[in-house]
């Protein structure tokens, strides 16, 4: 299927392919192992997804245990791609799901073609990682899985458990420099898809910047005679600007194909809490401990309902921001916890629709404040409840 076609290129996707045949010249920026860095000489630029997300049995054709030029080889025959001249990114997000966004400023145009999950892999940059590579490949880290019990579930590199992959075309010819600071752009506006979302980190308890195996190229076609090549992408600038935008957009929509995330079905207790420890396990294992069996069951068949509440959500999204305004040292940790508290008590009003119950909910709590921020959020959610029916 022919998804654009320029002057400069023609993008299809053909099956578990999507591909960008070069028709003049370009100066490709990529993180391919192979025909990666920075080129002249491509004439493809393609994604193609290699595997599925989970439990896959991959063929001999497809194994990268293979080896990774024989590898690349066979990838780039099965989509019909020539593989001494294709920058070829892999990843287990579904073609069909991939989304193209545009921007436009004068004469400037670009276009950004992703595919992007979240769910399997995503981290925040600074995490603590579970691999560390050698000559002859990757291997976990002992050091991880004692000082991060996550770290150890993460799958090793270029698995594709959840990847965020950006093809990116500009119109103009720019200089090395400017496609290398095209990308700072790129990457931020991925992140700020990923950050506006409030996605959670699989390996820590922060929010999620992206995923371990993201992935991009970058495409603008080389100056011919009487062309002049830009120089400038960063944030002050138009190029930049169009970049960081329409990466965005991209990678927000495919999120909601690949994943079904989107900002409104963000908007529940748990998923601004879950990486805290206030998920649905932790809130149901209070209801059992904190109320009577009748209530407990009441409250587990209720859940889907607590959970969506919107001005519970609001409650449960200040208090993580709190939470993330002191890891950060923002607040520091006398004033964090009792802004902690009186976010909880606000949190178990909400959930009680009495707001007008605010001190005698801080007042329950403070008794049990001594509890991990996460688990006193669900004790407030639980107590909550308690008094909403007595």
């Amino acid at each position: 299927m022919l998804l654009e076609e320029t002057d400069r290129y023609r993008l299809r996707r053909q099956g578990r392919y999507l591909a960008a045949e070069l028709k003049r010249p370009h100066r490709v920026l990529s993180t391919c192992r192979i025909n990666g860095g920075l080129r002249e000489d491509l004439t493809h630029i393609a994604n193609h997804q290699s595997s599925e997300g989970v439990a896959h049995v991959v063929r001999i054709a497809d194994d990268p245990d293979q080896g990774r030029d024989a590898w690349h080889r066979a990838a780039c025959a099965a989509g019909q791609l020539p593989p001494a001249s294709t920058a070829l990114m892999a990843t287990a997000a579904n073609m069909q799901c991939a989304v193209l966004a545009r921007a436009e400023h004068a004469d400037l145009s670009v276009a950004v073609v992703a595919t992007a999950g979240v769910l399997g892999n995503a981290t925040r940059a600074g995490d603590p990682a579970g691999w560390h590579e050698h000559r002859d490949g990757s291997r976990p880290l002992e050091r991880a899985a004692q000082a991060d019990p996550v770290s150890a579930t993460i799958p090793p590199p270029e698995s594709g458990a959840g990847t965020i992959v950006t093809l990116v075309f500009i119109n103009q010819p720019c200089t090395p420099a400017c496609l290398v600071r095209a990308t700072t752009l790129i990457t931020e506006g991925k992140s700020t898809a990923v950050l506006d979302l409030r996605m959670p980190s699989l390996q820590s308890a922060r929010l999620a910047t992206g995923t371990g195996t993201d992935q991009l190229a970058i495409a603008a076609p080389l100056a011919r005679q009487g062309e002049w090549e830009r120089q400038w992408a960063g944030s002050h600038n138009s190029l930049g600007e169009l970049l960081g935008r329409a990466t965005h957009e991209a990678v927000t929509r495919c999120l909601l194909l690949q994943n079904g995330v989107c900002a409104e079905l963000r908007r529940t207790l748990c998923a601004a809490l879950g990486r805290h420890g206030c998920d649905e396990t932790t809130l149901c294992e209070l209801a059992r401990t904190e109320l009577a069996a009748v209530d407990a069951t009441c409250f587990e068949q209720n859940l889907p309902a607590i959970i969506h509440d919107p001005l519970s959500t609001a409650a449960a999204y200040g208090l993580a921001e709190i939470l993330d305004l002191q890891l950060t040292g923002v607040l520091h940790a006398e004033v964090a916890r009792e802004a902690i508290l009186n976010q909880a008590a606000l949190l178990a009003a909400e959930v009680a629709v009495t707001p007008e119950r605010f001190d005698p909910f801080r007042a329950l709590l403070q008794a049990r404040q001594d509890l991990p921020p996460g688990r006193l959020a669900a004790l407030a959610v639980v107590k909550g409840f308690e008094r909403k029916w007595s």
